[in-house]
């Protein structure tokens, strides 16, 4: 077993060797926090049990009728419940504050369905008066734990095994999430240059052993010709043994969790993964949705919007609403509408700028762009501008949520990965927009709408929506 480190697979050198004395300071250091996770395992189901404690006297302070004995059962079974779907297992690499909350609410629709079923020896609290309240009271005091909870606080420390150059994408991958933590890397091979913090080790047999003394939770095994299927099956015997988690990537990129499942074939165990929909019920919501959201919003927003108008044209010549032909779906071209923003002349001009373009990409971007009027610049700041683009969602020529709309000569420039924008209608907001809009690069930028077309759903759409809210007031990449 040779030993190298690393501070980030990507500058991989030649340091190779550990001195004994290393390696059992790091086997004290596994040892150390794996003390302390084992030690934490009771923090969360006592805090649940006092929040839940808590929550029942508020509730009998505002006047609902609990009897004491009741009310203590009640909250004794609440840390038991939320056990029971999984709230105080190690936290998986995939975990967000949706999945939390869900296990939280199914808790508490199992208490509040309990409750009722066992009316005869439960008493009073099956009386609906009394019911809805405490049920919500202990649900709510676990789902304000969940998502106070800092994901950067606790961090799930994973140890990668498989060849260099996937175990560095990889590795790359997982230290973008403050959810995550690097802790050891096992290679199947020697890479040619390797320098930093992160131990490595080369020879995939012993991966456990390197998670565990590493005091790695998870595991991530990477399979391909150097990381066997029966390999593989060893590793999993050893995790089980150590009481590691195993997760084995699929070499998918951006595929939502819902779209796949596991099957077997053959004797092979196979991952389908299903398209997003093009077309179907689902499609039709969503097209509606937008029509009757838009028309909505214009209806409300007409007096603003005009007010918004005469501020336009008084700041600077020229009509306050700029049109400008952008490409749809399918390539189809349409008129999209702004507030202007800069001066009449600013497509004239753009050409004598264009060596001052901060994008790395086919866009045209400046921080500070002299085209920009004063008026313009709030409008942009505050995302003020796109508000016009509501007619053409009620038009059905852009949708609310969506990709960029692109120029023509900027879809001329795509290649494959940017063109898969063109297989939805373009949004008023959309997944980059609310993920740091004009600040990324233009490989953020593609990657994430294509993200979004792969994995639409209603439920992102509306998640896109609420996000849209803090990313205007924030007004992170605005300009």
């Amino acid at each position: 077993m040779t030993q190298v480190t690393t501070p980030l697979v990507g500058d991989l050198v030649g340091d190779v060797g550990k001195p004994p004395a290393t390696v059992a300071a790091d086997q004290v250091v596994g040892a150390v926090r794996a003390g302390i996770r084992r030690s934490r395992r009771w923090v969360r189901p006592v805090g649940d049990l006092l929040a839940a404690g808590v929550a029942s006297l508020l509730t009998l302070a505002v006047g609902v009728p609990i009897e004491p004995v009741v009310m203590v059962v009640l909250v004794l079974a609440w840390p038991a419940l939320l056990a029971s779907n999984g709230r105080y297992h190690r936290r998986p690499l995939g975990e967000t504050a949706s999945t939390r909350s869900a296990g939280v609410l199914r808790s508490g629709a199992v208490l509040g369905l309990g409750s009722w079923v066992l009316q005869p020896w439960v008493g009073t609290l099956a009386d609906p008066s009394v019911l809805v309240p405490a049920t919500a009271a202990v649900t709510a005091s676990a789902l304000v734990t969940s998502l106070l909870r800092r994901p950067d606080r606790n961090p799930t420390r994973v140890a990668l095994v498989g060849h260099p150059l996937d175990v560095e994408t990889a590795a790359l991958e997982l230290m973008t999430s403050p959810r995550h933590e690097v802790a050891a890397l096992c290679v199947s091979e020697a890479p040619l240059a390797h320098r930093g913090e992160i131990p490595m080790t080369v020879g995939v047999a012993d991966a456990v052993a390197v998670a565990r003394r590493s005091g790695a939770s998870a595991l991530l095994a990477i399979p391909g010709p150097d990381l066997t299927t029966v390999e593989l099956r060893r590793l999993l015997w050893g995790a089980a043994e150590s009481g590691i988690d195993v997760y084995v990537g699929t070499g998918l990129l951006d595929v939502a969790p819902a779209r796949m499942s596991v099957t077997q074939g053959a004797g092979l165990d196979l991952i389908h993964v299903r398209p997003s929909p093009s077309r179907g019920a689902r499609r039709l919501v969503k097209a509606l949705f937008d029509r009757i959201v838009a028309a909505l919003a214009l209806l409300v927003l007409l007096p603003a919007l005009f007010a918004v108008a005469v501020l336009v044209r008084r700041d600077s010549a020229g009509p306050a609403i700029f049109r400008q032909q952008r490409i749809g779906r399918d390539g189809q071209c349409f008129t999209m509408l702004k507030f202007r923003t800069m001066t009449t002349e600013a497509e004239h001009v753009k050409a004598a700028l264009s060596e001052r373009n901060e994008s790395d990409g086919v866009l045209f971007k400046m921080k500070a762009d002299p085209r920009v009027t004063r008026v313009g610049a709030v409008l942009r700041r505050y995302s003020v501008d796109e508000l016009p683009q509501l007619v053409n969602v009620l038009l059905g020529q852009m949708s609310l949520v969506g990709p960029r709309p692109a120029l023509a000569q900027e879809v001329d420039q795509y290649t494959v990965d940017p063109r898969r924008r063109l297989a939805v209608k373009p949004g008023l907001t959309g997944l980059w927009q609310v993920s740091g809009r004009s600040d990324l690069s233009w490989a953020e930028s593609v990657r994430l709408d294509v993200r979004y077309v792969d994995n639409w759903s209603l439920r992102l759409d509306l998640e896109i929506l609420v996000r849209t809210v803090g990313a205007v007031l924030s007004h992170r990449g605005a300009y």
